[in-house]
């Protein structure tokens, strides 16, 4: 009773993971991996592959720590409550 289980589970990871490299194959070839703007360069195909140096990879900055954001919200507040002396 346990090997049938058995048996279907590891059916099942193996049939899962080969339709995984199906449809990252497909994914690459079409053009893109899932990510906006990704094309089949930027597909990942192991994980010795580096990153692109063409196109470096930038981090979202949060407003709290864009300096641009920051120095518009100052001007902004002296603006609209100039200091009083």
């Amino acid at each position: 009773m346990v090997i049938p289980f058995l048996v279907a589970v590891l059916v099942l990871v193996v049939v899962g993971t080969l339709l995984w490299k199906v449809m990252a194959a497909q994914a690459a070839q079409a053009g893109h991996d899932g990510a906006p703007g990704g094309s089949a360069e930027d597909a990942p195909t192991g994980p010795t592959r580096a990153a692109s140096p063409r196109r470096p990879q930038r981090r979202p900055v949060a407003p709290d720590d864009d300096p641009e954001f920051l120095r518009s919200l100052d001007e902004k507040i002296q603006r609209e409550d100039p200091p009083s002396v």
